[in-house]
């Protein structure tokens, strides 16, 4: 957790925010908030959870236990009308290499098609 207070400033400046923009967002001051990034405060845990809403990363990473910003996937989600994410997960497991690679050409491909419409 050593590192919290440089991750919550890291997000923000990526994110081209300033602080009172966050620190309203919390309903806090500025001056306050300022104070946890400084490390002069201990950052309570609603803003931790606050902040992983705003910055939509896990409040794993903003704690300094995960390195990874993005959070998992919700494997539950339906990725069609009657097929989930783990599903479609699953199915490519199942893949060889070769026919992974292909996959992942093919969604390059529709991704790619997509944009130019």
């Amino acid at each position: 957790m050593a590192n919290m207070h440089m991750r919550i400033k890291d997000l923000r400046e990526s994110r081209q925010l300033k602080q009172h923009e966050v620190a309203n967002y919390l309903g806090i001051s500025q001056q306050a908030y300022s104070y946890y990034e400084l490390d002069k405060r201990e950052l309570p845990s609603r803003h931790v959870v606050n902040l992983a809403r705003l910055y939509q990363v896990t409040s794993d990473y903003i704690l300094g236990i995960e390195e990874d910003q993005m959070p998992p996937y919700n494997l539950n989600v339906k990725f069609t009308s009657d097929t989930s994410f783990k599903d479609v997960v699953v199915t490519l497991g199942k893949l060889n290499k070769n026919n992974r690679r292909e996959i992942v050409k093919y969604l390059s491909y529709l991704s790619s098609s997509q944009e130019e419409e």
